[in-house]
């Protein structure tokens, strides 16, 4: 009977191994460690203290190192990462603190641009504020260098306070000629007769008293017929009744025996005349022939 263990079909006999060592020379130990240190030089990354004091120490033993050169090299290394360390926290500061500075100057150049836009809006304010007082005194002067009776200045009211002045010659003139006098101011007939009539054939030139302005010019449906009323310069309005025909529009400007109108017979009449109304400051007539006298003009 054989002696031979049957291992199976597919396992192999067991062999007897012997116990294997992996032997590292102290030579090649050492080239390791001076490897790492010289890696490190070059710019990898530097052995930890650690792991520098336990490669020194393998060669110290392996190549008869002392303890105190072990020690001076990992000191050295240790002292070369950290001079690296230091050197680029200093760029970092210097960095951080250029920032700061440039901050700082963009933020100071902000509030100068400030400042100058504040004082070109104050000297834009103080010119508009001199040119406003200006034009105000300049008004203030004219107005009361402006003759008496001038619509704004001292004495009787203009004749259109929203126009402003009319201007012109304020000499006084007769409003009619080739006339007879016929009714005149007072009471007729039961009832007051405002103004004074003067008889002319129809188509008569009526003329204006002085200079002024148009307020009406038209048909008056209570009995005046063609009707024109003109404001003179010193206030004065003046009524003219019954034309046959107007020239002149409301808001046109007249001077003195400017022609306004022709006499007629239309309206409330009985015969062609003008009937002529005198109404000082626009108020309540007066007699025409009275006011007219003061002012050089008989009628």
């Amino acid at each position: 009977m054989s002696h031979t263990r049957y291992t199976g079909r597919h396992r192999p006999a067991p062999q007897h191994t012997r116990s294997r060592r992996i032997v590292i020379p102290a030579a090649l130990l050492g080239c390791a460690v001076v490897g790492a240190v010289v890696v490190r030089d070059v710019g990898a990354s530097p052995l930890g203290v650690q792991a520098g004091a336990v490669a020194s120490a393998a060669d110290a033993v392996s190549t008869g190192w002392s303890a105190v050169d072990a020690s001076a090299a990992v000191a050295a290394a240790a002292a070369r990462a950290d001079s690296g360390r230091v050197s680029r926290d200093s760029v970092r500061a210097g960095t951080v603190a250029e920032q700061g500075s440039a901050r700082e100057e963009a933020a100071a150049q902000q509030a100068a641009a400030r400042a100058q836009a504040s004082t070109a809006k104050a000297a834009a304010d103080k010119a508009a504020a001199d040119k406003a007082a200006a034009a105000k005194a300049a008004a203030a002067k004219a107005a009361a260098a402006k003759p008496a009776g001038v619509g704004g200045g001292t004495g009787n009211p203009g004749p259109d306070r929203t126009a402003g002045p009319i201007t012109g010659d304020r000499r006084w003139v007769s409003p009619f000629s080739g006339y007879s006098l016929t009714s005149g101011f007072g009471p007729r007939w039961g009832k007051m007769h405002n103004g004074q009539d003067l008889a002319a054939a129809v188509g008569t030139p009526v003329r204006a008293l002085s200079s002024g302005k148009v307020l009406f010019a038209g048909w008056d449906g209570t009995g005046y017929g063609n009707f024109v009323k003109i404001q003179y310069w010193d206030g004065t309005v003046s009524w003219y009744a019954h034309n046959s025909r107007l020239v002149v529009s409301a808001g046109d400007s007249v001077s003195p025996g400017q022609t306004v109108s022709y006499s007629g017979n239309t309206g409330n009449s009985t015969g062609p005349h003008l009937h002529l109304e005198i109404h000082p400051g626009g108020g309540a007539p007066v007699a025409p022939r009275t006011w007219l006298s003061a002012k050089g003009i008989n009628l």
